[in-house]
């Protein structure tokens, strides 16, 4: 070689080896990004399939809840047609008068659902119908502890209480009723009717205007405030009572009784009778009106008193002593 050529050939040999080192890094680094691509690409497909993977399951496990809840409410509908079954077959059997049997369907309705307040405050209705006011007021109690806010089962025991003669706690009943129904006439009536009993007739009387007024078809609301005006010996307003409650309902064997007692009150004992007489034609069980239909023949010198006082006494020997 020519020694003058040397250093050009030194020269263009060390550039090819700068050149091969230059495409070999590159290459190398080429060879590292894909690398690191196919790394991070592998980790997406992860992340993905992770996603996916915790997508499906969340999915299956909505499903498995939706299941539960479907099934849950599927056996809440079956109890509770089962329970409404019961409390209209009870409620059936007690409008029939029987009792044992309404009383039977209602623990059956209790045990499907021991929650429910309306369940204990019929059973303590058809309890009061049979005269066991005790047992009424302890359902009552559970049903209003269930149910703080049922107005209808305050009103119910309030009833109870008065039975038993408990007036101030059956006062107390009826006044929480009508805080919680300001509307509910049957509750001013009834209180009515305890103030009427301790004779306070003129808050029985504010009580019975009340109810009229909610219910101005209410014949046991006007029969009682005519009670408690022939109270206060306002007899021609009490007559005008009965006369409007038994052309509401002239089926009403206490309102004919009510305004015989009236008449015979005002001395007109031949009116009191004839009323007597369809009080105990509408209910030929009615003791009171044989007893004072009785006192009301005697004081028209008509002995025949004595048989109907007989009977009275027959049916029930504590109402004409």
């Amino acid at each position: 070689m020519n020694t003058s050529e040397w250093p050009l050939w030194a020269e263009k040999r060390a550039e090819s080896n700068a050149r091969a080192q230059a495409e070999a890094q590159t290459k190398r680094k080429s060879e590292e990004a894909e690398q690191q691509r196919q790394a991070l690409l592998w980790q997406e497909r992860q992340a993905v399939a992770e996603a996916e993977a915790n997508r499906t399951n969340e999915e299956a496990e909505q499903q498995r809840v939706a299941a539960a809840e479907d099934d849950r409410k599927r056996a809440e509908a079956e109890a509770r047609a089962r329970y409404s079954v019961f409390v209209s077959k009870s409620n059936t059997d007690s409008n029939a008068g029987d009792y044992d049997k309404a009383i039977a369907d209602f623990n059956e309705a209790i045990r499907l659902d021991p929650k429910t307040s309306l369940a204990f405050r019929n059973r303590g209705d058809t309890y009061t119908n049979k005269g066991d006011h005790n047992r009424a007021i302890a359902d009552y109690n559970e049903a209003i502890r269930l149910d703080s806010n049922d107005a209808l089962a305050l009103s119910a025991r309030g009833v109870a209480y008065a039975t038993k003669g408990d007036y101030d706690r059956a006062i107390a009943d009826f006044n929480r009723a009508i805080r919680l129904d300001p509307k509910s006439a049957h509750a001013f009536r009834n209180r009515g009717v305890v103030y009427a009993t301790k004779g306070d007739n003129d808050r029985a009387i504010a009580d019975f205007n009340r109810a009229t007024r909610l219910d101005p078809k209410s014949a046991l609301a006007l029969s009682a405030r005519g009670v408690a005006y022939a109270n206060k010996g306002d007899y021609d307003q009490a007559i005008a009572d009965f006369n409007e409650a038994i052309r509401l309902d002239p089926k009403s064997s206490l309102a004919f009784r009510n305004r015989g007692d009236t008449y015979r009150n005002k001395g007109d004992h031949d009116r009191a009778i004839a009323d007597y007489n369809e009080a105990i034609r509408l209910d030929p069980n009615n003791a009171l009106a044989f007893c004072r239909r009785g006192r009301a023949k005697l004081n028209s010198n008509d002995v025949s008193g004595n048989a109907d006082i007989a009977k009275a006494s027959q049916l029930d020997a504590s109402v004409c002593r």
